[in-house]
């Protein structure tokens, strides 16, 4: 879980990003990492078709965003909407609808192959997905193929086509850590889906008894927006100067040997990647590419896009001590998790609160018993009555 000071220090001093932070900031207490995501992925809608950068392969300037945190607690639809409410002002075209389909999300990237999807609560995507065979399964490998903005095409019933040759989506979406821990599986980020989104997994800090906000910066950050949504070709991009390149290699070098859980390994394995793109957007709020003329990205640039990876890749180890790696697991943590370290609980009080099956409830807690994660103690010779008590150090 990343904190308050984690996501200031990947915040420039000046800058349309720097602007975002302190205008978002007055709004709601939301988590700034929350912020700093929204506000990036704004940017990302905001950066022409033909903006790019050569990284195994090309690498354009869209970027999916997740917000994990408490349902309620952390405000993540708050924080959404402050991005949204700010693009809507610069171009409401650039805000797309929820597809219900993967038919749909084609047909409306024909119509306008740069755009922004927001999802409140991701968790009713990632249930809906989930079911095997079901609608959802396609439109989600869909995304996993838009996120690398690959080409799409597809046959209408009436023999006619579609094709978008070009698609350029950007997401910024929120999802509860129950919906999480339930509707994903290891393969999701070791198969590329959510390895490919932008995690920013924190817990709010700041209070305020009386959060008006204040709207008077809208108009000025909208009208960065606009003015960068409006511009047609951006510079080339050189690549990375030689002193960035350095900085690169030793952050690269350092993060390929660093340690991290099996379960969400391939969120290390994209992070450069993530990485990349944060600095193709930080370029783009600091101004290289938006005079046509060639560039570089640059010691500056990386700088403040590697600590947003950071954050990123800090967010995912946090999180894999949550996930379950498979639904046993996570039925196991659901009943573990009824009895505090040192406390002991009956049969019956861990079935009023796990609301699950006697007979499934005493499967799992056998288990527990025989790994050693609960005593168990026999009041009587009822297995009804029998109490299980969990060590204080687990």
């Amino acid at each position: 879980m990343i904190t308050e000071a984690d996501a200031i220090a990947a915040v420039p001093p000046d800058g349309w990003i720097h602007d975002y932070m302190v205008h978002a900031i007055k709004q709601t207490t939301a988590p700034a990492a929350y912020h700093l995501a929204v506000g990036l992925s704004a940017l990302a809608v905001s950066t022409p078709i033909s903006y790019q950068h050569r990284y195994a392969g090309s690498l354009y300037g869209n970027l999916y965003v997740l917000l994990v945190g408490r349902s309620g607690e952390d405000q993540k639809s708050t924080a959404l909407a402050i991005g949204r409410d700010i693009i809507r002002t610069a171009d409401e075209a650039l805000i797309g609808h929820q597809p219900g389909s993967w038919e749909g999300l084609i047909d409306a990237l024909a119509d306008n192959p740069r755009q922004i999807i927001r999802y409140s609560e991701f968790g009713s995507f990632l249930s809906k997905a989930q079911r095997r065979g079901g609608y959802f399964e396609p439109l989600k490998a869909l995304l996993t193929d838009l996120w690398d903005c690959t080409p799409q095409a597809r046959v209408k019933a009436n023999g006619n086509g579609t094709s978008v040759p070009t698609p350029r989506l950007s997401i910024m979406a929120a999802c509860s850590l129950p919906y999480l821990e339930r509707h994903t599986e290891p393969h999701d980020w070791t198969g590329g889906f959510l390895g490919r989104w932008a995690v920013m997994y924190a817990k709010r800090e700041r209070t305020d008894p009386d959060p008006v906000g204040d709207p008077s910066a809208i108009p000025v950050l909208a009208a960065g927006i606009q003015r960068r949504a409006q511009i047609q070709q951006a510079g080339p991009c050189l690549g990375l100067s030689p002193k960035a390149k350095q900085k690169w290699c030793e952050w690269f070098y350092e993060l390929d040997k660093r340690p991290m859980p099996d379960i969400i390994a391939g969120a290390k394995t994209r992070a450069p990647t993530i990485a990349r793109k944060a600095a193709m957007l930080y370029a783009w709020d600091f101004g290289e590419p938006l005079d046509g003329q060639p560039w570089h990205l640059g010691e500056h640039h990386l700088e403040y896009a590697m600590r947003f990876a950071e954050l990123h890749l800090k967010s995912v180890a946090g999180l894999a001590t949550q996930l379950a790696e498979h639904p046993d697991a996570a039925m196991r943590r659901k009943i573990l998790d009824t009895i505090p370290p040192g406390g002991v609980k009956s049969l019956g009080q861990i079935l009023r609160t796990t609301k699950l099956r006697k007979r499934t409830v005493i499967e799992v807690l056998e288990g527990l018993v025989l790994d050693g994660s609960l005593s168990p103690h026999a009041v009587t010779g009822s297995a009804s009555d029998m109490l299980y008590e969990r060590d204080a150090s687990a």
